[in-house]
């Protein structure tokens, strides 16, 4: 496919998944991309990705919290693997130097035995 955008690449992507091209266009301002829904049922542009179709005020705020909670849950989680990351380095760290007093500890044993 030379010459073909991004977009247009993930457009034949997302059909040769199965996704269905829908009559509705990305309700992002200035983008006029089609939409596609999934198998699974999400709807996607092939720009901006996950897009959420609404008809009322309220579908709106629900969507825009249920958004704004998955973005709180994926910040969460990030920050628990990298405190669980900074956690295990400080293990090896500690567990390195425990080794190395081990080691000193032995080598003067050693010395004090041979020594009496």
């Amino acid at each position: 496919m030379i010459g073909l955008s991004d977009s247009t690449r993930r457009m034949a992507e997302l059909l040769k998944l199965g996704a269905t091209m829908l009559a509705e266009k990305c309700p992002v301002e200035g983008c006029s991309y089609p939409l596609f829904r999934l198998k699974s049922g999400e709807v996607v542009c092939p720009v901006h990705g996950r897009v959420y179709l609404v008809k009322t005020d309220e579908e709106a705020a629900d969507v825009r919290k249920r958004v704004i909670l998955r973005n709180v849950l994926d910040l969460l989680e990030e920050k628990v693997l990298e405190e669980l990351y900074r956690l295990s380095q400080d293990l090896r760290s500690s567990s390195q130097l425990i080794i190395n007093y081990l080691e000193v500890l032995e080598r003067v044993r050693r010395l004090k035995t041979s020594s009496s």
